[in-house]
């Protein structure tokens, strides 16, 4: 059975400053499979977090330092990782990466975008308004995705036999 976010698709981008881009989004069960491990990541980090406030405070005021520490976490996790590397330790696990139109890597400016809207993306809970983004895109766009112009796609293959070098003396 072949439904619409199993067939790989994929996006060109012609330029007439270079060859023509093709990139293929990645599969729906990855994206949520890597978003799974990199909540559990995140959860560790907020659990470990939240262990350090041992003080009795008032707990409405505790509970709410600890979403706002839960939200600042998970920013932190997915801006910097995907600003830096394209990539999140779950996307990595399952080789996808985060890129622009042209295949070029994310940005910071692009990853900041994306993960600012992701609060948006996670309402009403559990990535509902994300996921119907994904389901109704053409190109698999979660919100955040269509605000900064990011696809996530899958990682290209590193070539197992790649040229060898010119000669450098003669």
């Amino acid at each position: 059975m072949n439904n619409r976010n199993d067939v790989n698709q994929e996006i060109t981008t012609e330029n007439l400053s270079a060859p023509t881009i093709h990139i293929t989004p990645a599969p729906i069960r990855r994206r949520i499979a890597a978003g799974i491990i990199d909540s559990v990541i995140l959860l560790i980090a907020w659990s470990i977090q939240t262990g350090m406030f041992h003080q009795d405070y008032l707990s409405i005021v505790r509970s709410y330092l600890s979403w706002m520490s839960l939200a600042l976490i998970v920013f932190a996790y997915y801006f910097l990782l995907e600003g830096l590397f394209s990539t999140t330790v779950g996307k990595h696990v399952f080789r996808i990466v985060v890129v622009d139109r042209l295949g070029d890597p994310c940005t910071f400016a692009m990853s900041f975008k994306r993960n600012l809207v992701r609060f948006v993306d996670w309402l009403p809970a559990v990535y509902v308004v994300g996921g119907v983004a994904l389901l109704i895109s053409k190109d698999r766009q979660r919100l955040g995705d269509l605000a900064a112009g990011s696809i996530v796609m899958r990682a290209k293959e590193k070539d197992t036999n790649p040229p060898s070098a010119p000669f450098l003396f003669h």
